[in-house]
This record gives C-alpha cells, sequence and structure tokens, in this order.
C-alpha cells in the first residue's frame, strides 16, 4: 500500500476503556463454555500474562474514541499445544435488522469522519438481510452499547438488553452482569509475553499480545463474534434453536459478506480458500469477503474453510501463497483477525488494518482523523452455542 502525503493524524481524547479482570475462580460450566472448568487457570500473580493482555487492551482502546467501558474476565488454560491458541465467549443480544441497521445509520451520521461505516451503512441495501423483513441481527453487548441499543427483539427466550452477560468468576447470567466476555489463553503454546518477539532461529513461539488483541476484538464484536456461519453449519435451524427467533439471523459483519459486486454471501456449506490448491478439501466459488461498497472492494477474504478445517467464519481466511517465518505452517493475511495465526510476527490493530476496519464498520469511531486530502490515498491497495451465546475458537498454525 502506498500512503503519499501528510499522514499526521489528530486524536481526540481516548474514551474506549477495557478493563481486564483476572479473577482467582471459574464458574462457567462445560455445556455453556465448552471448555473443562478443570483445565482452566487463574492468571493473578502471572505478571508476564498481565502484561500482554494490558498492552492488547491498551491497543485497541487507543485506535477508538466511543464512550463505552467493558470488563473482560481472563484466565490462562492448559489445552495442550495442539490445541487452540486463544479463545473467547462473549454475550450477545438478538436485534431486528431494521433496529440494528438504524442505529448503524445514526452513528453514521454522527460521525462523517468515520468513511468505512459511512459507506458500509450507504451499501446495505446490497448486504446480507436487505428488504427481509423477518432478518434480525445478534450483536455483542458492547456494540450494543456502543450503537446506543438496549432492549432487543422479543425472542421464544425473552427479550436481552445489553448489559454484560457474565459475572465476575464467568457464570452466564443472561443480563445485569459485570463482564461482557471471557478469554482464554492456551498456557500451553509456546508464547512470546514481551516484544519484540524472538526470531524463529531462536524456536517457534506466538505472540500473546497478538492473540489476545484478536480475542478482545471478538468480545467487541468482530471476528469469529461477527458471523453466525459456524453456528448455521452445525444446525440449520440455528435461528430459533440457538436464540429463539424464527426468520433470517446474520452477525454483524454478515452484514458486509460478499462474493462479488452485489452479491452477498452466507452459505454455510461451502468450503473454498481463494487460491486453495486442494480439491479434496476446497470446492466450489472463491472465498467471500469483506466488504463496506457493496461488494466492488475486498478489505480481506474471510476464513471460508471452517466446516473442514475450522476457524471462525467471521475470521479472515488463508493466504496460501504465504509461509509463516521458517515455513512452520501456511499464513494469514498478516491480521490479527486471522483465523490461523503466524509464528513468531506480532501484528497489532491500528485504524487502518483490516480489523480496525471491520471495527469501523460496526460502529467503533476511529479516534484518528487523517488530514483533509489524504484519505482517498491511505486507501489505495486496500482492494483486492447456549440462547444467547457464541464461542470464538483461535487455532495456531501448525509448527
Amino acid at each position: 500500500m502506498a500512503l503519499f502525503g501528510s499522514l499526521l493524524v489528530t486524536a481526540p481524547a481516548q474514551a474506549v476503556t477495557i478493563n481486564a479482570v483476572y479473577s482467582s475462580s471459574f464458574t462457567c460450566p462445560a455445556s455453556v463454555c465448552g471448555i473443562n472448568p478443570a483445565t482452566i487457570v487463574s492468571l493473578q500473580g502471572n505478571a508476564t500474562a498481565q502484561a500482554a493482555i494490558n498492552a492488547a487492551a491498551n491497543q485497541i482502546a487507543s485506535q477508538f474514541n466511543n464512550n463505552m467501558t467493558t470488563n473482560i474476565l481472563f484466565y490462562g488454560v492448559h489445552a495442550g499445544a495442539n490445541g487452540f491458541l486463544a479463545a473467547s465467549e462473549s454475550g450477545n443480544t438478538v436485534y431486528s435488522y431494521s433496529q440494528y441497521t438504524a442505529a448503524l445509520a445514526a452513528d453514521a451520521a454522527a460521525h462523517p469522519g468515520n468513511t468505512t461505516l459511512n459507506s458500509a451503512v450507504a451499501h446495505l441495501g446490497s448486504g446480507n438481510g436487505a428488504g427481509d423483513p423477518n432478518a434480525f441481527v445478534a450483536a455483542n453487548t458492547t456494540d450494543a452499547r456502543v450503537l446506543g441499543l438496549n432492549l432487543g427483539a422479543t425472542t421464544a427466550f425473552g427479550q436481552q438488553d445489553s448489559t454484560p452477560q457474565f459475572n465476575s468468576t464467568g457464570l452466564f447470567t443472561g443480563g445485569g452482569g459485570t463482564a461482557d466476555g471471557i478469554v482464554l489463553l492456551n498456557l500451553d503454546q509456546p508464547l512470546s509475553y514481551s516484544r519484540p518477539i524472538q526470531p524463529v532461529s531462536s524456536g517457534v513461539a506466538y505472540d500473546a499480545q497478538t492473540a489476545m488483541e484478536h480475542e478482545i476484538d471478538e468480545v467487541l464484536g468482530i471476528g469469529g463474534a461477527g458471523s453466525l456461519l459456524n453456528a448455521a453449519n452445525s444446525d440449520p435451524n440455528y435461528a430459533s434453536d440457538f436464540y429463539g427467533v424464527n426468520g433470517s439471523l446474520f452477525g454483524t459483519l454478515d452484514l458486509f459478506r460478499y462474493s462479488g459486486l452485489g452479491t452477498p454471501s452466507f452459505d454455510p456449506t461451502n468450503t473454498s480458500i481463494t487460491g486453495c490448491t486442494n480439491p479434496s478439501i476446497c470446492t466450489g466459488a472463491p472465498s467471500p469477503y469483506f466488504s463496506v461498497d457493496g461488494g466492488l472492494t475486498s478489505i480481506d477474504t474471510f476464513n471460508q474453510a471452517f466446516p473442514l478445517i475450522g476457524g471462525d467464519a467471521g475470521d479472515w481466511g488463508l493466504n496460501l501463497f504465504k509461509l509463516c517465518p521458517g515455513n512452520a505452517g501456511i499464513g494469514g493475511t498478516g491480521d490479527v483477525q486471522d483465523a490461523f495465526s503466524c509464528n513468531n510476527q506480532s501484528p497489532d490493530v491500528t485504524f487502518r488494518s483490516p480489523s480496525g476496519q471491520a471495527l469501523d464498520a460496526i460502529g467503533y469511531t476511529p479516534a484518528f482523523t487523517p488530514e483533509p486530502g489524504t484519505w482517498s490515498l491511505m486507501l489505495i491497495g486496500f482492494g483486492g452455542l447456549g440462547a444467547a451465546l457464541r464461542t470464538a475458537r483461535r487455532r495456531a498454525a501448525a509448527a
């Protein structure tokens, strides 16, 4: 990507607050969180892990300027060296499509400098849910509060609001709690807790801060939390079975999921990966992509391989033309929100990164505003289960 002209930007006073909470106990049962409680360990007293987590929270918070506070519970977990790298659990609330998109439009009008959001709103008519009177959107509680939403749609399971849905030890309360989500860091992985991350010549390692930025993003509402394709793949009746609504139900990023110009994509059975050369795994059309201009421009491709090789459908997909350092596995696209991490790399959420733009598109306001005349130049190169819960799983690239 080429940048021209002055890139110096103004940053209003930071308003986003992400509080990392380290509890001594964990009470979320395996039937809800999908994790054996016996494998969970407290991170109290673990200074190195806390330093990486706090750095991740500060990095994301510094990029946005919303008046929003979220408390997130962080735990360590022993999930094995071949298990996931990190994982998250977050609460969400179902809103009617018109209710959610009206809130997006109001937020866009109030923040004309958020060009990503304004373009996304202007092209909603091309995306999933448009023109469907029975469409709903499941928004994470943090995103709902950013957009000023409170009470959601009435469902078979009742009417929830945008208050946090977990208590201080991870027990799901369904509302009126103290934490918006739970994040787990797999302590059995070869983690690097400080930067600069070690070179691959010193051994394979994964950046703990990047992993935590990925999962914090999920609690804020993007990545795996932004799509319901995983749920649709596991149960064709997921809207009624998991969320208690009759009609089409999408995640927030599914509104901007395209397979072509003016062609939205929501296919839970497609296992394609852009550029994939293995016909036994990857079939059909190229991977869908994240676009805020009606499918004209791809900001990043989505992970459409989840039915067979895992990962979250709302995360970015594989880059099969890029190898991780030391050829230790196939790489992602190079962003925090990649479904499959590269070892010995340490990307961050920034206001220009695909993960930053995804947060912009669901209502988070960038704290950095480009000087007049530079924004168009900056865009060069960007082309290219429980009733109210969803689970995100992030896998490390094979070492």
